[in-house]
């Protein structure tokens, strides 16, 4: 979910800080919840009463009971900006149903009518031609489904109420144990069984857990008994498939050995034609023993054909059997996995077809990727140049994305591949910055039936950073290969050694390179769109037949960059305002070098805000070199903006006038105003910083912007209210609230205080909570930053642990 709040959190923040209001005219991160019942977008135009130029299509899912797959998409080739889907059994009323279990990653879920994820829409208004939704019925559902779509063509141009054909949808309810199948090689059935058969390895070691027999059967996709795991929603959910058998089942063991297990049974019963699934539990003498209860799990799908046996089933994370706590949550274990020929009335037989136990003892919920010897990686940096993202995957062949480019003589051969929706592309840079270059693109065409792969240049323009493909030749590249499937593209091509883009000669024989990586979301027939999914530059600028470890560019600049703006504007700014604004009748009579404690250390902090802001400054510079593009500018409109606010306050108060002036309420108010325009806008940059690829900040780092922004207003509300109870209890009136110095009533008196406060003592408890608070929270968003991507750092300690 990286921005699937971020508008609602902007308002959030921008509402506690600046205490202003919301005007909402356009959604270019995707439809409000308000707009559910109507579906109208707050546009402030009404929607075209022409026939749409798009379509709405809805059909089965293909081995998933109760699923539908919902495309929107255009016909004529026409683009769209936004989108909003909803199921409902009556297209008259506006009542949902289910929700949306897969979209992109240009699109997102929200929550209409108090139902999860029951629509979906955009992410950002990037221009879409199709966008493929997965929905699901809830449990026990039988009826009607029809799927009315609101599409946005632009501000002004969009169509509601567009409906798909009506769809009859059956979902079986939790509990339910049997489900009819058949037991011949009716073809219907058998092509079932061959999906589910592909699908049950997708995803194995990246988002599930599975295990097979024989040994190294995933690796090529052709086990005979095969089970796989993956956390879904509050349960987990199995699916298991076995050849030549009449059953399939799994046992959790806490050792490697058969004996006090939970085993969940998935048997074909001929006499009912059906596929019928059984709690059972294996007995210290290996026999098991069919449960009489079978609470706690929930056979979802199954088939059997032709000696195919296949079942999905969820499972509850926790449950009790035999006075033995299961918690799949917290507990690691082994898988059993079995299947037979053979099925007895009371349970199944003997496991003459399949039976193993999975190497290692972990959570279900702990991923552990499945070592490939992934033909790609093969010769890396020993006969081929490999670049891979993130910096060090090519080493265990875990990229999200990778180029490797082999030299033959005068042929140079390039590979691309990774995980994309859209597409991957590779330049060739004589800098580390985007500009100037000759940059190869491979794309996936979404429209067409049979995942088509298409290759192009383009040229990386100067000063502009977008890509065209009307000033280079496409001839000068030749698509040899490619595929894309489960969400993994790929592309082989060469390219011609020498060639000329827009005056500029790329010879690749005589020439040294950086490589430029990046994939995205988006493209057009134009070009590839901004690059949302990552960025990578390589560090080395070399000759490509020149074979060596191509490794990641240095981040030095960047993450110092995010950790000074977080240590200047969460931490010293927080504390350096408080202390100004509530502090100033605390610690009277005492002083350090001659000014009041308050004053010191109001001084200490901003003058570290300063200059940790103009050398944050100065770094992302350096690191960027020129201006940004893309949805980064918007964070470097804001950053300089806080930048130059920060960098005349302190020249204000060098020459603020003497007390008694005439023009120094006027100083007060420019300095109570600078400075907190800039403290407001710096956090609102910092949450910008998070949506930006090149930070590789995790999403949920903007609940924890957000719980500071709530904290900070609430120590401003208990300080405030502290000191109306102060200056009622006080003989003079207390200086809590510095506005009313501003125009100029009783500034002289607070200078001849003699004592602190009333309360002073629940001030500096409130201020010791605050320090703690903000140097925990500075350090957490520091980590975040310097340790990015912080899930596979996470990870690959995990994996460190799981080894040693």
């Amino acid at each position: 979910m990286r921005e699937a709040h971020r508008h609602r959190i902007y308002q959030l923040c921008m509402t506690l800080l600046a205490l202003t209001t919301r005007h909402v005219t356009g959604y270019s991160n995707g439809a409000p919840t308000f707009v559910c019942e109507t579906m109208v977008p707050g546009h402030g135009v009404g929607p075209q009463t022409s026939t749409a130029p798009y379509t709405v299509t809805a059909q089965h899912a293909a081995n998933e009971a109760g699923k539908v797959h919902v495309t929107v998409y255009s016909p004529t080739q026409d683009d769209f900006t936004g989108f909003l889907v909803q199921a409902r059994p009556d297209p008259n009323n506006t009542r949902v149903i289910g929700s949306f279990s897969a979209v992109p990653d240009n699109s997102k879920t929200i929550d209409c009518s108090g139902f999860k994820g029951s629509a979906a829409t955009q992410k950002s208004n990037s221009a879409k031609r199709s966008v493929e939704l997965e929905w699901e019925a809830p449990p026990g559902y039988d009826g009607p489904v029809t799927f009315m779509t609101t599409v946005v063509k632009n501000k002004n141009t969009f169509w509601v109420g567009m409906e798909s054909p009506s769809i009859q949808v059956k979902r079986f309810a939790d509990g339910d144990l049997s489900i009819p199948s058949v037991s011949s090689s009716d073809s219907s059935f058998l092509d079932h069984i061959f999906k589910a058969e592909k699908d049950i390895y997708k995803g194995c070691g990246r988002t599930k857990n599975c295990f097979g027999i024989p040994a190294g059967c995933i690796e090529v996709k052709n086990c005979t008994a095969v089970v796989s795991v993956v956390p879904s929603g509050n349960k987990y959910q199995f699916d298991m498939l076995a050849k030549r058998s009449e059953y399939v089942a799994v046992g959790l063991s806490d050792d490697e050995k058969m004996g006090d297990d939970n085993v969940i049974e998935c048997l074909h019963d001929p006499g009912r034609s059906a596929v019928q699934a059984y709690r059972s539990w294996n007995l210290p003498t290996k026999k098991n023993r069919r449960e009489e209860e079978h609470n706690g799990f929930s056979l979802q799908d199954g088939y059997y054909a032709d000696g195919y046996i296949y079942c999905r089933f969820t499972h509850d994370p926790q449950f009790m059997m035999h006075d033995i706590k299961f918690d799949l949550d917290r507990s690691p274990y082994y898988l059993l996995l079995a299947s037979g020929s053979k099925v007895e009335p009371n349970g199944v037989g003997f496991h003459n077809i399949a039976f193993a136990t999975s190497p290692d003892k972990k959570r279900l919920s702990d991923l552990k990727s499945v070592k490939k010897d992934d033909p790609f990686y093969k010769d890396c940096n020993s006969l081929k140049n490999c670049f891979g993202f993130p910096d060090g995957c090519v080493d265990d062949q875990s990229c999200q994305a990778v180029v490797s480019v082999l030299v033959q003589g005068q042929r140079y051969e390039f590979e691309l591949k990774g995980e994309t929706t859209s597409y991957i592309a590779v330049g060739l840079s004589q800098d580390q910055k985007m500009g100037g270059d000759s940059v190869m693109e491979c794309v996936y065409d979404p429209n067409t039936p049979s995942n088509v792969v298409k290759l192009f240049m383009s040229w990386n323009i100067p000063n502009d950073k977008k890509n065209t493909r009307a000033r280079v030749q496409q001839s000068a590249v030749n698509l040899l290969s490619s595929s894309y499937e489960d969400g993994e593209l790929y592309c082989k091509f060469t390219r011609d050694v020498r060639t000329t883009i827009e005056g500029t000669t790329f010879d690749l024989a005589n020439n040294k390179y950086f490589l430029l990586l990046a994939a995205g979301s988006g493209a057009s027939s134009e070009g590839v769109g901004y690059h949302d999914r990552f960025t990578a530059v390589s560090g080395q600028q070399r000759s490509l037949a020149d074979v060596g470890a191509f490794t990641g560019a240095s981040k030095l600049y960047l993450h110092l960059h995010g950790s000074f703006m977080v240590a200047a504007w969460i931490g010293f700014a927080s504390l350096g305002i408080v202390l100004a604004r509530y502090f100033k009748q605390t610690w009277v009579g005492k002083s350090h070098c001659g000014t009041d404690i308050w004053f010191t250390y109001h001084r200490m902090f901003m003058i570290l805000v300063w200059l940790l802001t103009i050398a944050g400054l100065v770094l992302i510079f350096l690191e960027v070199g020129e201006w940004v593009a893309g949805p980064s500018q918007t964070h470097a409109i804001l950053g300089c903006i806080t930048s130059a606010l920060c960098f005349i306050q302190p020249f204000m108060a060098a020459f603020r006038p003497h007390p008694n002036a005439l023009r120094r309420p006027l100083f007060n108010w420019m300095h109570w105003f600078v400075g907190n325009a800039a403290h407001i806008v710096g956090i609102v940059t910092i949450f910008f910083a998070g949506q930006l690829s090149k930070a590789m900040l995790p999403g949920w780092m903007d609940w924890i912007l957000v719980g500071y922004v709530a904290f900070y207003v609430c120590i401003h509300l208990i300080l405030s209210i502290s000191g109306c109870m102060s200056e009622r209890q006080g003989a003079k009136r207390v200086n809590a609230f510095p506005m009313k110095d501003i125009v100029g009533r009783g500034a002289i008196n607070n200078m001849e205080r003699k004592r602190d406060n009333p309360y002073s003592g629940f001030r500096k408890f409130l201020l010791f909570i605050h320090v703690i608070v903000v140097v925990g929270v500075s350090a957490v968003l520091i980590i975040l930053i310097v340790f990015a991507p912080i899930e596979d750092q996470v990870k690959s300690l995990k994996d460190k642990i799981m080894n040693f």
